[in-house]
């Protein structure tokens, strides 16, 4: 038996708190533990020495191991299990990358083009192709500003919802929307074809929000959001509000929160998920100097949390407590895929559009072995040694691929590897609070 070298012990006012990384197991811990864990360590260990439950509790946490157990390789097989999985598909698609907004941060070349019937018929073969193979199917509708298509988005819908029925396959579907051209029929028609909610970003007071995600024909969008909101909330649909946070806003958000606690109908079923601005493509690159880096944001972010928690909210965990990551996003699976509304198939949604960083097309699924594709498929932080011996490896994963994948760098630390100790006081403190 040996001890995890992905064991966190962090002493909080005289009381110790454990925490695996590759389990994320927490748990305030006691003498006995503390005794074990030193005794294996020093090779003393007398397991008849110690109570039964709490060594069965050690070893389900993942505290400790078998010594032949080899958590590095594992880890690598877990991921490639997960990577090469097949029994599920993810689609992103955007019929259009047209949009009525023109935020300040945008990454997007937009335009006014619509996914044409061709396009379509082959999206639609190539879920026939796969749909024998498949257990889950799941869509997420993107732009440009999805709705500006809603034809297509309810079209392709009803197609993919009756192939699904066909074969038992589980569908799942959200979007990805300003929610400024959302109606009441849409709301029907969401329900109808099982887009289950939206996601609708507001980015401060009614001010900011309108100065940072400028509307095209000049009008405020603000209210117009919040009351869209709230019909999506009492039409028992799912809403994420994302606040996208960089130094223009930050310190206007928890005006913000206000604002929803006292507009919003049924606030405790807001989820709040708060996104760090970056610059992805050259489009966003001037606002590049008003950006949080990783470890900055890293320090923000309990406190933003915190703070919509007390109030009564909802909150994304997985983009606070840490998760294992086998691998760090949908980029780096095979059977993940964003497809633009000319066909052409990517990788990573921040590149859509962006032809020369497309895969493929659509048509042509069967050939998609380029060498784009295969960079993300590829793409493994365990050839690093930094991020191969680092104890931060099961919930960090190398981070963003997108960020050096391209480039000979390093890859760029997740936000957890500079705040982790704080998440679990924050864990808990908060814990702690419910006894």
């Amino acid at each position: 038996m040996k001890v995890s070298k992905y064991n966190f012990i962090k002493n909080i006012n005289g009381v110790n708190v454990f925490f695996n990384a590759k389990t994320c197991a927490l748990a305030v811990v006691d003498d006995n533990f503390m005794n074990a864990l030193e005794d294996i360590e020093a090779n003393n260990f007398i397991e008849d020495n110690y109570d039964k439950k709490l060594i069965e509790d050690m070893k389900l946490s993942g505290c400790i191991i078998g010594d032949n157990v080899d958590e590095v390789r594992q880890i690598e097989f877990y991921r490639n299990l997960s990577k090469y999985d097949k029994s599920s598909l993810a689609l992103t698609l955007a019929p259009t990358l047209a949009c009525n907004f023109r935020c300040t941060y945008c990454f997007e070349n937009h335009g006014n083009k619509v996914m044409n019937e061709k396009t379509q018929d082959e999206i639609i073969s190539f879920i026939k192709n796969q749909i024998k193979d498949i257990k889950n199917l799941s869509i997420t509708w993107y732009g440009g500003e999805p709705l500006i298509a809603r034809k297509i988005i309810y079209s392709l819908s009803e197609k993919i919802l009756a192939l699904c029925e066909e074969n038992k396959v589980i569908y799942t579907s959200f979007i990805i929307t300003n929610a400024s051209l959302l109606t009441d029929q849409d709301i029907l028609l969401f329900k109808k074809y099982k887009i289950r909610g939206a996601q609708v970003t507001i980015d401060g007071p009614k001010d900011v929000h309108d100065s940072r995600r400028i509307s095209c024909n000049g009008k405020s969008t603000f209210d117009l959001l919040i009351n869209n909101v709230n019909k999506l909330l009492n039409n028992g649909l799912d809403v994420i509000v994302r606040i996208n946070v960089d130094k223009e806003n930050i310190n206007r958000i928890k005006e913000l929160i206000f604002v929803l606690k006292d507009r919003i109908d049924k606030y405790s079923k807001l989820k709040i998920d708060f996104g760090k601005v970056s610059t992805f493509t050259e489009v966003c690159k001037s606002i590049e100097k008003s950006c949080f880096d990783n470890e900055e944001y890293a320090d923000l972010l309990l406190p933003l949390t915190d703070n919509i928690i007390n109030m009564g909210f909802d909150v994304n965990k997985m983009n606070i407590y840490p998760q294992v990551k086998y691998n760090y996003c949908c980029a780096d699976y095979i059977n993940s895929f964003v497809i633009d509304v000319d066909g052409f198939i990517y990788k990573c949604w921040n590149h859509v559009g962006v032809k020369e960083k497309s895969c493929g097309h659509i048509s042509e699924m069967e050939k998609i072995t380029s060498n784009e594709y295969l960079k993300w498929i590829q793409w493994n932080p365990l050839k690093n040694k930094k991020c191969k011996e680092c104890k931060m490896l099961p919930i960090c994963m190398g981070g963003c691929p997108d960020l050096v994948i391209d480039s000979k760098n390093d890859p760029v630390c997740d936000i957890v590897k500079y705040n982790l100790d704080n998440i679990i006081k924050f864990y808990y403190e908060k814990l702690k609070g419910v006894e």
